[in-house]
């Protein structure tokens, strides 16, 4: 007869980690990191797009724009995957629940960028400043705060970790902050540097669930 209290087996059924959800979610994120790199370069052959002053967003006008918009979902299918991940093994307290959160409401953020292409020029919103751009400013804080706010607990992984998240909150800023600042013959550069830099936050995170989930599947326990 087992005599274990009800609560404590409801405890521990809780807190018990699907590897095979880790890598899923792992898998969906580094699609997402690697797919706005395809659509990108995909794009730029296929269009009269100047890749030095141009945006990205530019890419998801036209007779193309299913291109980068393709990126766009991708790449919030994989952030959405990656704060799933991040909230079913949780690794810190407070920061790293921010931290879910930022990955959360980028996904949304990056859809509706996709969705508003559509709709570039729609509205009442005066010329330069279109639903799309308004969207592109919620990306500033939230790219800034996730690595940051996850930083401490990524120290729990390995040393590197952290690193590479301070590392991607930096890159962003400079560049997000130059991409506004800068002419516009160099917006299309400094955007990419800036998004690729985030890459320093995803791109790992996307690694360790995986190796994760890998190493969980494969132990062997008492209770396999």
């Amino acid at each position: 007869m087992d005599d274990r209290h009800p609560r404590a087996e409801k405890a521990h059924v809780v807190a018990h980690e699907r590897p095979e959800l880790l890598m899923f979610c792992a898998v969906a994120g580094l699609v997402g990191n690697v797919a706005p790199l395809v659509t990108i370069t995909w794009g730029t052959l296929v269009t009269e797009h100047a890749f030095i002053a141009d945006t990205i967003s530019d890419l998801a006008k036209g007779d193309k724009k299913w291109i980068m918009d393709l990126g766009f979902y991708l790449n919030a299918g994989g952030l959405l995957g990656l704060a799933i991940a991040s909230a079913h093994a949780h690794l810190g307290r407070a920061g790293w629940s921010v931290g879910i959160f930022c990955l959360a409401f980028l996904a949304l953020v990056v859809t509706l960028l996709g969705l508003w292409d559509e709709f570039h020029t729609a509205g009442d919103n005066p010329p330069g400043m279109t639903v799309h751009t308004k969207l592109t400013f919620l990306l500033g804080p939230l790219y800034l705060a996730g690595p940051l706010a996850m930083a401490r607990g990524a120290a729990g992984i390995g040393r590197s970790y952290p690193a590479f998240f301070l590392a991607a909150a930096a890159i962003w800023v400079v560049f997000a902050t130059a991409f506004k600042l800068a002419p516009t013959d160099y917006d299309g550069i400094l955007e990419k540097i800036a998004i690729g830099g985030t890459m320093l936050w995803t791109m790992p995170l996307s690694v360790f669930f995986l190796v994760r989930g890998w190493e969980k599947a494969h132990r062997i326990t008492p209770t396999d």
